[in-house]
């Protein structure tokens, strides 16, 4: 039955990682949790930082019109959707328009200082994804090195019993050591491709924020006269 080959199967796999992460040696805990935490911030950080949910596109629209809600003389249904949203581009359009610094200038520091404030919360958890990509190796050395200290302190029998033993404890070490070695670069691969993508995309992000700041302060203060009398 394909249901039972498949399960099969499935337990197969599973016994062949276990088998290999058991002959890495204690060094193999220190990896797998290596693993486990850049797993989870990868998983994380890809849901946080789709465009999606960061930039909903009719948020950013709803912004592009400030000049035309600025022109009727009330703002106020404008900050009320982007309240109510609560997107990285809704939070910057509430800071551009709120009003509370009367000359460009004011508001364009403002707004730079609340933007690398968003920027640098969607930042967390990256810079774990760069320890991991360092010390997932290391780690994987330091077992390599255990299991070389096994091969070498495996010789020592005596006699044929002697010698089946210490062959048996140098295929153990060596094993160890690769098993451990391997595993350190199977995390620390994905995670620094990980690491690169997630950079560019917060560069990207920090480039598609500082447009709509800009446009938006642009067009908001291109009505100063009608700012300044919403908020007398």
């Amino acid at each position: 039955m394909p249901d039972l080959e498949l399960l099969a199967s499935v337990s197969s796999g599973i016994d062949t990682v276990w088998n290999f992460a058991r002959g890495g040696g204690e060094v193999m805990i220190l990896i797998a949790l290596c693993s486990l935490a850049s797993v989870t911030i990868i998983i994380i950080k890809a849901l946080q930082l789709r465009d999606r949910m960061l930039f909903p596109p009719n948020i950013v629209e709803e912004i592009k019109k400030i000049e035309n809600y600025a022109s009727t003389g009330d703002i106020s249904p404008l900050q009320h959707i982007l309240e109510e949203d609560g997107s990285v581009a809704a939070q910057l359009g509430i800071i551009a328009i709120s009003g509370k610094h009367e000359t460009r200038e004011e508001n364009n520091e403002a707004c730079e200082t609340a933007a690398r404030g968003i920027l640098h919360k969607l930042e967390e958890g990256i810079p774990i994804l760069e320890v991991i990509v360092t010390i997932a190796p290391l780690l994987g050395l330091l077992g390599a090195v255990v299991g070389l200290v096994t091969v070498f302190g495996s010789f020592g029998g005596s006699g044929a019993e002697g010698a089946d033993g210490d062959t048996a404890m140098v295929a153990r070490g060596i094993a160890e050591a690769l098993h451990s070695t391997i595993a350190g670069l199977l995390v620390a691969i994905p995670t620094v491709i990980a690491h690169g993508y997630f950079s560019r995309k917060l560069d990207a992000i920090s480039v598609r924020m500082e447009l709509i700041l800009r446009n938006a302060i642009h067009d908001f203060h291109r009505h100063f006269e009608v700012k300044r009398a919403m908020f007398r």
